[in-house]
């Protein structure tokens, strides 16, 4: 069952990295897109916990980071998604007594990129990497978190229903009421 979870996570994470990269692109907003592997990234973190959020994260920002046109500095987006899938599921555990309910998803997602893209900011700050601007931080970030709730509306119910169809009987037990 684990490897079926393992293969699934696989599969999300080279889906949105694909989407991202090639279709997202083209409907940038002051060089901006929805950062669909940061959704599931979130979606797996808060379906299976903080290991799993830092684990996906690293690997899908390790995609990131070496799929074409990545012209930057590979391990950068592998820290940053790390970072936030770790956050996310500290998120999940904290609510364990209750399901995050819709509000708690968006504030999540919304510290997930706020997190990632600070964080990404910072080390292309810290690597000289000159398309970093610290002055149109904010517009971008608002900008990249209002795409991201909106494409979380989506993406996050649909990994999380998917993750919760293949525990194993055991657990599926422990979790209900």
């Amino acid at each position: 069952m684990i490897a079926l979870r393992i293969g699934l996570a696989a599969l999300f994470l080279m889906i949105a990295v694909t989407v991202q990269t090639s279709v997202l692109t083209n409907i940038a907003v002051a060089g901006v897109t929805c950062d669909l592997t940061l959704i599931v990234v979130i979606a797996l973190a808060l379906s299976r916990g903080p290991e799993w959020g830092a684990i996906a994260g690293f690997a899908g920002g390790l995609l990131l980071d070496v799929v074409p046109p990545a012209d930057h500095t590979a391990g950068r987006w592998a820290l940053s998604l790390a970072i936030a899938g770790y956050i996310a599921g500290l998120i999940r555990r904290e609510t364990s007594g209750s399901p995050v309910g819709p509000l708690g998803v968006a504030l999540t997602v919304v510290l997930g990129t706020a997190v990632s893209f600070f964080v990404y900011s910072a080390t292309g700050s810290l690597l000289h990497d000159p398309s970093v601007d610290w002055g149109e931080f904010g517009v971008r970030l608002g900008i990249a978190a209002g795409y991201d709730v909106v494409g979380a509306i989506v993406v996050i119910p649909l990994v999380m229903w998917i993750m919760g169809r293949v525990q194993p009987a055991r657990e599926r037990r422990r979790v209900a009421p």
